[in-house]
């Protein structure tokens, strides 16, 4: 599998992670946020403008995503891309929306969707971590290259 089939694979099959970034006070923040796209190697989530998420994704572009597929700890796979976010405003907005049509009760009025700021994770790396097969699969693949 690819880089692009693991991204695949944690936007349609995981979809809610933890990422974790680092807040003013310098120690981690968590919190579960649902990836949303896809596209040329790229990763995309969104937050909105009010939130400390936000701030702190302005203030420090690292992060750390990790998201979990299966029953159980021995049928299951992980997925963590640990790499830096860009701000990209509204760009790919409307077919995030389109995909996730939950996001259009969360941000039902023109003025609710206007706070929402997608990021793009642009580089960093995609690691697999698979107790689904014996032996146990691992491997690290490059983002953004």
């Amino acid at each position: 599998m690819t880089t692009d089939d693991y991204l695949s694979l944690l936007v349609n099959d995981i979809h809610s992670t933890v990422i974790s970034t680092i807040g003013q006070d310098n120690r981690p923040k968590s919190r579960i946020v649902d990836m949303m796209l896809t596209k040329n190697g790229k990763l995309y989530f969104l937050t909105a403008n009010f939130k400390p998420f936000y701030t702190q994704l302005q203030n420090n572009s690292a992060v750390s995503i990790t998201g979990r597929h299966g029953t159980d700890t021995m049928s299951s796979y992980a997925i963590t891309v640990e790499g830096d976010v860009r701000e990209i405003g509204n760009t790919y907005l409307d077919e995030i929306m389109d995909k996730n049509p939950y996001m259009k009760d969360l941000y039902p009025t023109p003025e609710k969707k206007a706070t929402l700021s997608v990021f793009e994770v642009y580089r960093g790396t995609v690691a697999i971590f698979d107790l689904s097969v014996t032996p146990p699969y691992q491997a690290a693949f490059q983002l953004g290259h």
